[in-house]
């Protein structure tokens, strides 16, 4: 049931994915949310893939008046926090874009400023069941919250993990790179690291991934053929798990999320370069491993957006390190019921 998804996630919004039927608004395609300086608007998956579920667009009236922090052209290929891949180590072609595809509902919460997307098990080739809750906040936050639930552990293979995969399709951009704390290699000190995703990998695509100084790499089956996100490079590192980019009209674009690596999970950063031949708008991207998959065992991850007027990189540490120290803490997290 979707009211015992994430009781071990219930503190982190003033209505979370953990609500009660009865705390949900009625289905809707798009709800529009204005918070700030923020002017939002949320989708479900009714359109997708040609229109993408999450936030459809995002304005700050203030510091970037009419443009949209995300690519304004391409439909199929344009939104934020977007649900876009969940990924096992072997072959299945379930591997690629299956949150994209079947029921998704979107939902406004009784805060009013809070949206939360459902995906229930059955309409999920994967059989996980999940929810993306989304908060806008003054002045310039959406606050976010996943959420999900695995009723099926023997579809994730011998390999065992899971990786859920979100999408930031951006508009133009005045530079590609993520820029994070991190090490360039083994030893180094942390430092300010621009991670561009340079070719070279094996298995690079247009793209590449960065992990955690304490993460190994995942392990995948040889015959598997959608390799580009489970992939990493071995140097940099990130040690710090936030990033941030710098976009047009003097905006930055900060993601941060409230773990990096544990024993059960962890979260990984990606950029992706696929539209750069023709616009400077890359995707600035993220992921959240599961290392080993447990039947209806709670899982999940909080996270926070800025979309702000740049102001210095030693700002966008801040930003990180007082959202991270104010963040309430978790209760114990549940073991899998029966």
């Amino acid at each position: 049931m979707m009211e015992k998804l994430c009781g071990s996630l219930i503190v982190s919004f003033l209505i979370t994915a953990a609500s009660a039927d009865d705390r949900l608004g009625p289905a809707e395609e798009t709800i529009d949310i204005q918070s700030g300086n923020l002017t939002v608007q949320f989708r479900d998956n009714s359109a997708s893939p040609k229109i993408l579920s999450g936030v459809q667009s995002l304005f700050n009236q203030r510091d970037a008046l009419g443009y949209d922090a995300y690519d304004p052209d391409g439909r199929g290929a344009s939104a934020g926090l977007n649900f876009e891949h969940i990924i096992s180590g072997h072959q299945t072609p379930h591997n690629k874009f299956t949150p994209r595809h079947g029921r998704f509902t979107l939902h406004r919460l009784l805060d009013q400023n809070s949206v939360q997307l459902v995906r229930r098990a059955e309409d999920s080739p994967w059989k996980v069941s999940s929810t993306l809750t989304y908060k806008v906040t003054a002045p310039h936050y959406i606050d976010f919250e996943f959420c999900c639930r695995f009723q099926d552990a023997e579809l994730f293979g011998e390999r065992e993990w899971a990786l859920f995969f979100f999408a930031n399709y951006m508009n133009d951009v005045a530079a590609v790179p993520l820029h994070f704390r991190g090490i360039k290699q083994p030893g180094d000190e942390e430092t300010w690291i621009a991670g561009d995703a340079p070719a070279g990998p094996a298995d690079w695509n247009t793209g590449g991934t960065y992990r955690h100084v304490d993460a190994a790499p995942l392990k995948y089956d040889d015959d598997v053929k959608f390799r580009l996100n489970s992939w990493s490079y071995n140097a940099p590192r990130f040690t710090k798990p936030f990033y941030y980019g710098r976009a047009a009209r003097d905006m930055t674009l900060i993601l941060m999320f409230d773990k990096a690596h544990t024993p059960v999970d962890e979260m990984r950063l990606s950029l992706f370069k696929f539209k750069l031949s023709q616009h400077p708008r890359p995707a600035w991207d993220f992921q959240y491993v599961v290392h080993r998959v447990e039947e209806n065992r709670e899982y999940g991850f909080r996270g926070r957006l800025v979309w702000k007027r740049f102001v210095s990189p030693a700002d966008c540490l801040e930003e990180y390190q007082t959202w991270a120290k104010n963040l309430p803490a978790l209760p114990p997290a549940n073991e899998p019921s029966s």
